[in-house]
């Protein structure tokens, strides 16, 4: 329940306002006095404080300073006379987020109550989105104990709190991405953006509208400015994905900007200087691409700062185990399966492939065992058969398609959430957000008993 805490030593209107916001469902409390209101709001953590500027013992202005000591979220909303309104302006300025003159109209109040609490609410959901993507960035997320991958944390660690280019390499499949993002929310600019573009899926005649944006009637159909991606990676990180397939005409202008820290849109005259820090990525060799005349050298080693090799998985299946081990948890809800481990001799086989697609590869494996598995363990034949060393067109079993994948993940939900609510056809259909006679279409199709 919303709370608020009204703190005035005048009874009256503590009484009035606070039995106008019981009535409209919000919990309410009472201070007579500053150091009450200290007191109570350290139990009673309310999210909006509604408070006389004036007081008897401590004023409103100290009052919302101690509190916000320990409540940084809370909204501070004080309850002013007309002479007083500097007062009030003043206490905006230290931290108070809105008020009110005396007399005042309920339903006045009410709107500036109604408007404190979507503020802290959106507060609040962007620092959880923060909290989500820390946890979701944190190094316990790079899977692997082995020497390479040890070496490559190491350099990640040396690297994400200084203001370098970086350029990592590594095959398909590796986690270049995630390298960088992780780099990126443990820099000092982890309060910018992170802007990703895949050079390789831009048509070459794109590439510098897509990097440096164009301003109106730039060229036919530029009906309006448009940013580049390095405008808005402005103050935050920009990751150049397979830059070796960056266009010649577009490769000077990279250099360019990474040499001025300014662009130019297209059509343009003027520039606009840019604050980004520019990690790329690529699955290729580089310097092969610069010896045979399609890289230019001088961007190259522009780019090539601070090196990062992510290893392929065939050069760390020590690993194994323990992505295994996290991909299982992180896929059994979604799947809707019982699976929670893997037989040891089906881990044998994961450890004896070679995986050409690497941790990806490994990923969707995992996925796809876990639908084929009836039970609570991933056994040898629940594999992919390329896994299990059968050719896919003498195989027994079928490879299951994406839509059958699909169609098996809606049946194990359906059953996972019936099962839930007791069989109750209503309750399971409201949480699955479909009818009740979609529900038992489903029910008939999936044959579920």
């Amino acid at each position: 329940m919303s709370r608020v805490l009204i703190a005035d030593d005048e009874e009256k209107i503590r009484r009035v306002v606070g039995a106008f916001l019981q009535d409209r469902g919000y919990d309410v409390k009472e201070a007579d006095c500053g150091r009450t209101a200290v007191r109570v709001a350290g139990d009673f953590q309310p999210q909006v404080i509604l408070m006389d500027l004036s007081m008897p013992d401590i004023n409103g202005i100290e009052t919302m300073n101690q509190i916000l000591q320990f409540l940084p979220g809370c909204k501070m909303i004080f309850i002013t006379a007309y002479g007083s309104i500097e007062s009030a302006v003043a206490a905006m300025g230290k931290g108070a987020f809105d008020y009110i003159t005396k007399p005042f109209r309920n339903d006045d109040l009410l709107l500036r109550i109604q408007k404190a609490f979507k503020v802290a609410e959106l507060e609040e959901r962007v620092e959880r989105l923060e909290d989500q993507l820390t946890d979701r960035y944190s190094f316990s997320n790079i899977i692997g104990d082995s020497v390479p991958m040890k070496q490559v944390l190491e350099l990640v660690r040396k690297v994400m709190g200084k203001d370098t280019t970086v350029f990592i390499t590594g095959e398909t499949g590796t986690g270049k991405e995630l390298i960088a993002r992780t780099i990126h929310h443990h820099s000092p600019r982890r309060g910018g953006k992170f802007v990703a573009i895949n050079c390789a899926a831009i048509p070459e005649t794109l590439v510098e509208d897509e990097l440096f944006g164009h301003e109106k009637g730039a060229y036919t159909g530029a009906s309006s400015k448009r940013m580049g991606r390095f405008e808005e990676a402005d103050g935050g990180t920009l990751l150049l994905d397979e830059v070796c397939e960056l266009s010649p005409p577009a490769q000077p202008k990279l250099l360019r900007v990474l040499q001025e820290r300014e662009i130019t849109r297209i059509g343009g005259t003027g520039t606009v200087p840019v604050d980004v820090r520019v990690i790329c990525a690529t699955s290729r060799d580089l310097l092969e691409w610069v010896k045979a005349g399609k890289f230019m050298e001088e961007l190259y080693y522009r780019l090539n700062v601070f090196p990062i090799r992510l290893p392929p998985l065939r050069e760390r299946k020590e690993d194994i185990s323990a992505l295994v081990d996290y991909f299982i948890p992180k896929f059994k809800r979604t799947l809707g399966t019982s699976v929670v481990g893997i037989a040891d001799d089906a881990m044998e086989m994961l450890k004896s492939y070679n995986w050409p697609g690497n941790v990806r590869e490994l990923e969707n494996a995992v996925q796809h065992s876990m639908l084929m598995a009836e039970g609570t363990v991933i056994e040898p034949e629940h594999l992919p058969l390329k896994i299990q060393g059968v050719p896919e067109s003498r195989g027994k079993k079928e490879q299951i398609t994406l839509a059958e994948m699909l169609s098996e993940v809606e049946r194990r939900t359906i059953l996972r959430v019936l099962g839930e609510e007791g069989g109750n056809r209503t309750r399971a259909a409201r949480r699955l957000g479909i009818s009740r006679q979609t529900l038992i279409t489903k029910i008939q199709a999936y044959e579920i008993k």
